[in-house]
């Protein structure tokens, strides 16, 4: 196809939410602009019935290929972007969560054209975007990558392909403690390579489940310190500047007068240690005694 008519595929990794999964492939069955093609990677075997029951509805709609992949959320990117192989020009890494449009692919074509390699939008959930954007026009910098966030960023397969896609060490369920800052990892890699061009499209947008609000208190704090781990292991592999570590760490402790709607103090707690833990470059020997201290 020319290099302005995209042909978009949808990587999807799912840990068996089958109900909002479904929801994912009837928004991706009503796009005025069809998909290419979908692959849903999958981590259990015995998943695999009730995963043939979700697609089935969608068989004359869309092209789905199914794999199984390794545990973890960047292995299981990886996994569906290689099932779609070369039939495909842009990837999208929506969650199993995620919900967008009927215009959202016809949006992104308008973007997704040379010379860009990358294409970011928004991801929103019921309190407000998670993300704001660079204004147009604003380079890839260490600091602008966390700018763009997975599920509302679309990635050129040739260049995504050339950098290895996701580090398999970072990300949610990965087999490391660097749970989470993937994506900005990606994009520096993609961007160290000759003529990335990154586009901040302000007005595609991507509609998630909170990020944290409906986790129970233990369980969000654990999200929140295993997340502040992958981020604060970016920012020390990349040999982030000294002030900006030192921003990180305080941000973390500033959560609840910053968004006290969001944050409570064991939370800026969690999010603190587990930032200082990514810094460190290993999680803290005493963990079990400081889990005592989050609850």
């Amino acid at each position: 196809m020319g290099a302005r008519d995209p042909r978009f595929g949808i990587a999807v990794t799912t840990v068996g939410r089958w109900a909002p999964l479904r929801d994912l492939l009837g928004d991706l069955a009503a796009q005025t602009r069809p998909p290419a093609a979908v692959a849903i990677a999958h981590h259990d075997p015995a998943g695999a019935t009730e995963l043939n029951a979700v697609i089935a509805p969608f068989a004359d709609t869309l092209t789905i290929r199914t794999v199984l992949s390794d545990r973890g959320i960047s292995n299981g990117r990886n996994a569906a972007a290689a099932a779609l192989g070369d039939d495909v020009d842009w990837l999208w890494f929506p969650n199993d969560t995620s919900r967008v449009d009927a215009d959202f692919l016809e949006r992104a074509a308008q973007h997704c054209a040379p010379p860009a390699t990358v294409c970011a939008g928004r991801l929103i959930d019921r309190e407000g975007p998670r993300n704001p954007l660079p204004p147009p026009g604003t380079a890839l910098t260490k600091r602008s990558a966390w700018g763009a966030i997975e599920p509302a960023t679309l990635f050129r397969r040739d260049a995504f392909t050339a950098v290895g896609g996701f580090d398999p060490g970072r990300g949610s369920g990965a087999d490391t403690p660097w749970q989470s800052a993937e994506g900005p990892d990606l994009l520096l890699r993609m961007a160290a390579r000759d003529g990335f061009t990154i586009v901040w499209a302000d007005e595609l947008v991507v509609h998630a489940q909170t990020e944290f609000a409906h986790l129970p208190p233990e369980e969000r704090r654990r999200k929140l310190r295993n997340y502040g781990r992958g981020a604060g292991n970016v920012l020390r592999t990349w040999h982030y500047p000294f002030w900006y570590k030192a921003a990180h760490l305080v941000a973390a402790a500033l959560m609840p007068v910053r968004n006290p709607a969001k944050f409570g103090p064991r939370d800026a707690l969690a999010l603190l240690v587990g930032r200082a833990e990514g810094l460190a470059g290993r999680p803290l020997r005493r963990e079990a005694d400081t889990r005592a201290i989050l609850r």
